[in-house]
């Protein structure tokens, strides 16, 4: 048997109100905006990579690889994407409200870096499709 009775509080003491749940999806136009590319740069800095694998997983079970975030709405975002099986980038269009999580990955071997984020200190792009690494001057 639980007791339920009610917290007592010392005299004087006022109990904190309690924490608003989110209003919204925890992805959202901020993230993408300012959230996720502080948290790029951070994360490359801590592990010096120049070209990062950023995948977004959705709630249908997708994964994508992200190159470039093109755009952004409150509603949606539309992410430069690679797929797996396609040399072609692809463009999508992500309701917020279906990705369920976001993964920063470091540098990749030579053969996936057609998968990487591009940052301002990626390789050009001539270097990643040749499936060449950067020379550190």
């Amino acid at each position: 048997m639980v007791n339920r009775s009610p917290l007592i509080l010392p005299p004087g003491a006022v109990p904190t109100a309690p924490t608003p749940a989110p209003s919204g999806p925890p992805f959202d136009r901020n993230f993408f905006e300012s959230v996720l590319p502080s948290a790029i740069q951070s994360y490359c800095s801590q592990v010096s990579c120049t070209m990062p694998l950023v995948q977004v997983f959705t709630a249908d079970g997708a994964r994508h690889y992200i190159r470039a975030i093109s755009g952004v709405t409150d509603q949606w975002v539309a992410l430069h994407t690679q797929e797996e099986l396609n040399e072609q980038p692809v463009q999508v269009f992500i309701p917020y409200a279906t990705v369920i999580r976001v993964e920063i990955h470091p540098d990749l071997s030579p053969d996936l870096r057609r998968f990487g984020f591009l940052t301002d200190d990626s390789p050009p792009a001539e270097q990643i499709t040749a499936g060449e690494a950067a020379t550190p001057d």
